[in-house]
């Protein structure tokens, strides 16, 4: 590269403003910044809901006694079950065999009698061949029994049930549960928050692998590289450029999360919209730095897919635990930027604190963010040079 080695603000300018006339020339880009976020975290956002409603079940009722009636009530007037009412345990089985109902909530013959005496028991029959499915039915029903429990022990007429789990309420004991942070109780306030850095991780990405490398396949690249513009020059106007555009895109994702998902912001929104404004920044530089030295888009994007996004779902704790994987595992995701974003926004969105995880995550967000865009720039400067 030919001519001045030192900053230009004139020549930085004429630049970034070559890039933005480049991107609004381009619908393709701005569909990936902006609206491409936006579609996706509706669609996962609905089809990865964890919630299951209106299952459908049979209750078969033994008897036909106060209690057993109660009971009987408590699951029909539950939002989760959907339910019909048999005399026959040979036709509820008979239904569940050909999965037209998922459970069977059996209430034998002197139920209410064994209750009396605190030995109440409800059989459950599950349909168990979705294994994840099965566990939230269980847990459904048991809500359903301790919830009809509270109302007997309330109302003190002495009947006791062993539930759906086994366990037993005699002796007056009876576990009284609360969820903090999340009491609508529903999956798309654990997964939204997350949701909004996997989304985010991937347009970002895309738009960093492909901007540089699609000069080199343009041949316009050559180009530059015969101007005076210095190669900080360049990379940071595409930098810039394409981070304004990812801004819109996180900016609509928020509102997505928001106004169409009800999730909560209880923590600060400046530490919310900084930890997001990290965070695209890495996955831009990341990008940046795989079209710089690949020279190919499509090889870019591959490896933009398989070292951002694959992490920011599998490897980050947001689909599970990080503390329940295997120690290499962890320690791996723990290596990855995606890791901290996703545990910021969680604590951002649904409990507000503590604070000093953010900052912390916002401090390992900034520096791999430098080191990116150190490497992009490197890159650059060793295929101008």
């Amino acid at each position: 590269m030919t001519g001045a080695r030192f900053f230009s603000p004139v020549r930085f300018m004429t630049l970034l403003m070559k890039e933005f006339r480049q991107m609004i020339c381009d619908p393709a880009t701005i569909f990936l910044g902006t609206i491409l976020p936006v579609i996706l975290i509706l669609l996962f956002g609905w089809g990865l809901s964890m919630d299951l409603t209106k299952v459908p079940a049979a209750v078969v009722e033994g008897e036909s006694t106060p209690l057993a009636r109660a009971v009987t009530q408590e699951f029909v007037g539950s939002r989760y079950f959907d339910i019909t009412t048999l005399k026959s345990r040979t036709e509820a089985e008979t239904l569940l065999s050909a999965r037209r109902i998922e459970a069977i909530i059996d209430i034998p013959q002197g139920f209410e009698e064994n209750a009396s005496r605190g030995e109440g028991a409800i059989g459950l029959t599950i349909h168990g061949v979705d294994a994840s499915a099965a566990t939230i039915i269980r847990t459904y029903a048991k809500a359903a029994i301790a919830l009809l429990q509270e109302k007997i022990a309330l109302r003190g007429d002495g009947a006791a049930m062993t539930g759906v789990s086994g366990g037993s309420a005699r002796g007056g004991v009876m576990m009284l549960s609360r969820s903090w942070f999340n009491e609508a109780n529903t999956s798309a306030w654990y997964l939204v928050p997350g949701l909004s850095i996997v989304v985010l991780t991937l347009s970002a990405s895309f738009l960093g692998s492909i901007v540089i490398a699609r000069e080199w396949e343009r041949g316009t690249m050559e180009t530059l590289s015969i101007t005076p513009a210095t190669s900080f020059e360049i990379v940071l106007s595409k930098f810039l450029a394409n981070y304004a555009l990812i801004t819109v895109g996180s900016l609509l994702t928020f509102l997505t999360a928001v106004l169409i998902f009800d999730a909560p912001v209880r923590g600060s929104l400046l530490l919310l919209a900084l930890t997001i404004l990290f965070y695209t920044a890495w996955a831009i530089s990341f990008g940046l730095f795989l079209s710089a030295f690949l020279k190919s888009q499509f090889v870019a994007i591959q490896l933009a897919v398989i070292g951002s996004y694959l992490p920011s779902l599998i490897l980050s704790g947001y689909l599970f635990d990080l503390r329940s994987v295997p120690a290499f595992i962890s320690a791996v995701g723990h290596l990855m930027p995606p890791t901290y974003a996703i545990e910021s926004v969680k604590i951002l969105y649904l409990s507000g604190g503590p604070e000093h995880i953010v900052l912390s995550n916002l401090a390992i967000l900034a520096a791999w963010v430098v080191l990116f865009l150190a490497l992009a720039l490197a890159a650059t400067k060793k295929r101008l040079d």
